[in-house]
């Protein structure tokens, strides 16, 4: 009796590790076999332009300085020909950054200040991302990009999925400034309130061999121009 006993639990214990070991394989199983299909393509880049907006409200006390200020340089991200779009003849010259088989993202940050009392000012940085994870000024950071260009990045403590065409906006930060001087003979005293915004916009797709007809700069920056 004790010896059947035994087996019955030998048993037991034998078709529990079958079925254990049967779970195991088949979560493996379920995993996706070739991982490289969900990645971008080596022939292909995503284009990102994230944009910084800083605007200055004054709500007390006089400002004599101009607020106003031009938005920044348009940039063609997807290599547009001078002809086409009327680029300057720098795009020959640097205009892009270097294209190689790391290549990923051709990443532009744009900003536009009107900060009291001297920081009113325009500008645009590209930089070429040959390495993930990348961070922008904004901090949105992107962790991997998908096959079709989706891209999946964070900020901060949130997880953030742009497919191409989509744009994401920060969280607005608020500051008050307090300022007083002269200008022209005359004193005056101000207080501002500051708004702060990232926006972070995907491009698309495109194909390298837009940018490597051109000689692009053997750096990670291209165009870069700031007033």
């Amino acid at each position: 009796m004790a010896r059947s006993i035994t087996n019955l639990l030998l048993l037991l214990l034998i078709a529990c590790m079958l079925t254990l070991s049967g779970c195991i394989s088949g979560s493996q199983d379920a995993q996706p076999q070739n991982i490289g299909e969900k990645t971008l393509p080596q022939d292909m880049y995503v284009a990102v332009e994230e944009h910084l907006l800083v605007d200055s409200n004054l709500i007390k006390g006089t400002y004599p300085y101009p607020m106003s200020i031009p938005p920044p340089s348009a940039f063609y991200y997807d290599g547009t020909t001078a002809s086409s779009s009327g680029l300057p003849s720098s795009i020959d010259e640097g205009y892009y950054p270097e294209v190689n088989d790391s290549f990923q993202v051709l990443y532009g940050t744009t900003s536009k200040r009107s900060i009291a009392p001297n920081a009113v000012r325009s500008g645009l940085l590209i930089k070429g991302v040959y390495n993930l994870p990348y961070a922008g000024e904004s901090g949105f950071t992107i962790q991997n990009i998908a096959r079709d260009g989706t891209i999946f990045a964070n900020y901060g403590n949130a997880s953030v999925t742009l497919k191409p065409g989509e744009e994401w906006v920060s969280p607005v930060t608020t500051e008050i400034s307090k300022g007083n001087g002269s200008f022209a003979g005359a004193s005056y005293a101000y207080t501002t309130i500051i708004n702060t915004t990232w926006t972070v916009t995907n491009l698309g797709v495109y194909d390298k061999a837009n940018l490597t007809r051109y000689r692009n700069n053997q750096s990670d920056t291209g165009y870069y121009r700031s007033y």
